[in-house]
């Protein structure tokens, strides 16, 4: 049986556990094959899960409550990290001071913006600095986000520390890495996997089995990251360099498995946010997630 899982991005060692089971013929065996896609946009995966175009999608628990997509179905998480908002130092003495900040976003507007700025808020609260939210401006400006910095951009927002900040430690950028957990808020800088309804009650059999590959997957990988580095370099087909090496050894401990639905993991996300007003899920759309 073909299958297609829509990535939330560009391939990279965040998705080791989908890629183990592909090159270790774990899903060929299984009878599956799984073929791994780049979308051109963060949420063409989510839609082509609900519409039924593919099968399965990943993307940040963040996009469980930030629009309403009946009809999709989370099936659990297989990666976790740390995650929030690059910030050059110098523009966060600057914002600190009550000047303004211009920050690159992946998904620029709406309940993402509003995060960032929550985020912001709470980081210059905390250093006993007023805030207003008129001094950040945010713009899209994709997903690299290292670029973004070098390019001019004061801070870098949805960055993940196994990644960025991995990147731009190496690379001996002068930044601050504002965690949502710095700050008092849930953390939702992960992967969850995602089907659809209409494929779940399909397909049920094909759904386990996928799920419990891709936890099998996350478990190898974290327990024996060198594997992880060779399988990550083989099916990228890329030659190995010491910034993917860090990546993939960051990467590694902060993989998820077995993979397993729980609809407590990400409840005090929904709840917190929801609380805020950022959450444009009800209880019972959250809890439809898991039903």
């Amino acid at each position: 049986m073909k299958l297609q899982l829509s990535l939330e991005w560009f391939l990279n060692p965040d998705h080791l556990p989908l890629i183990a089971g592909i090159e270790l013929g774990w899903f060929r065996e299984a009878g599956l094959d799984l073929e791994l896609l780049v979308p051109d946009d963060h949420y063409d995966g989510l839609a082509a899960t609900v519409s039924g175009d593919v099968a399965f999608a990943c993307n940040e628990p963040l996009h469980m409550i930030d629009a309403h997509r009946p009809g999709l179905k989370a099936l659990g998480c297989f990666f976790e990290t740390d995650g929030g908002i690059l910030l050059q130092r110098e523009a966060g003495d600057r914002l600190l001071a009550g000047g303004a900040v211009r920050l690159a976003s992946p998904v620029a507007g709406g309940v993402t913006d509003a995060i960032a700025i929550e985020i912001l808020s709470r980081w210059c609260a905390r250093q006993g600095a007023a805030f207003d939210a008129s001094q950040v401006r945010i713009q899209g400006a994709g997903f690299e986000h290292l670029d973004n910095l070098r390019a001019g951009f004061d801070g870098a927002w949805l960055c993940f520390a196994n990644f960025e900040g991995v990147e731009a430690r190496l690379a001996g950028m002068d930044t601050h890495f504002i965690a949502t957990q710095d700050v008092g808020l849930h953390n939702f800088s992960a992967l969850e996997l995602f089907t659809s309804q209409g494929f779940l009650l399909e397909h049920p059999g094909v759904v386990e089995t996928v799920t419990r590959l891709i936890g099998q997957g996350a478990c190898l990988c974290r327990d024996d990251p060198a594997e992880a580095a060779a399988l990550w370099y083989r099916y990228s087909g890329t030659s190995p360099t010491a910034l993917m090496d860090a990546i993939v050894a960051d990467t590694c401990p902060r993989l998820v498995g077995p993979v397993q639905r729980d609809a407590t993991r990400w409840h005090g996300m929904w709840e917190q946010f929801d609380q805020l007003g950022l959450s444009q899920v009800d209880r019972a759309g959250y809890a439809a997630l898991y039903s």
